[in-house]
């Protein structure tokens, strides 16, 4: 399905050269954004098998750092480096593009946002004067044709090796460790707005969300 996509829309480096218009660029995120939810539902069917599979870790051993007296000190950490200025993307070569794949986990609805908080007001003197907003600088990095081009080079990858996400997805702390019921059922029953199926694959979307709802009854299975 996502070389038949590609086959319309372009590779990745062809989509980053290009002056896309406002519906063509919803078109091509819409048919991204479709293989996007069914791949994050096969990452939650591969992840259901590693969360419930038994550990065979052994213990991990860490060292401990004494100073003279005998008191724990904290272990030295490196020295991070001064950032320097990102260099411009090679629009020609996608596989060096700083791309990953973005799981989409929902969030906790109990939570509230910083923004969202309640904020204490000054009972003496002028409020704070607000921060200069920054001036966007527009370059290729962040222009809407490089922006879909490198979603797609990141479903691309994922495709291509979808280990190491659906580790990172296992591992996860709002599904792997504390598998809060309410954000699974989101994840695995998550259906795009315009829902358009494969016609030269009728059943693959049926298959998708059928391991998805298998998935969702293990990892909610707290028996």
């Amino acid at each position: 399905m996502f070389g038949r996509v590609i086959a319309v829309i372009g590779a990745p480096a062809m989509i980053a050269v290009l002056s896309l218009s406002p519906g063509l660029r919803t078109g091509i995120c819409r048919h991204i954004a479709l293989i996007e939810i069914l791949a994050r539902k096969l990452l939650l069917a591969e992840a259901a098998l590693i969360a419930t599979a038994p550990s065979t870790r052994a213990p991990r051993l860490t060292e401990a750092n004494l100073s003279a007296s005998g008191l724990y000190t904290l272990p030295q950490t490196r020295r991070a480096s001064a950032a320097s200025n990102p260099c411009a993307p090679d629009l020609a070569n996608p596989e060096t593009w700083s791309a990953r794949f973005a799981l989409a986990i929902p969030r906790d609805a109990r939570t509230v946002r910083d923004r969202n908080a309640p904020r204490i007001r000054a009972l003496w003197g002028d409020p704070p004067a607000p921060p200069p907003a920054l001036e966007r600088k527009y370059s290729q990095r962040n222009s809407d044709a490089f922006l879909v081009a490198r979603r797609t080079e990141a479903l691309r990858r994922l495709l291509h090796n979808p280990a190491p996400y659906v580790t990172r997805l296992a591992r996860t702390r709002r599904i792997g460790v504390a598998r809060s019921r309410d954000a699974i059922t989101r994840y695995a029953f998550r259906a795009p707005r315009r829902f358009v199926g494969d016609r030269y694959d009728p059943r693959l979307t049926v298959d998708i969300f059928s391991v998805a709802v298998r998935a969702h009854a293990v990892l909610t299975d707290t028996s």
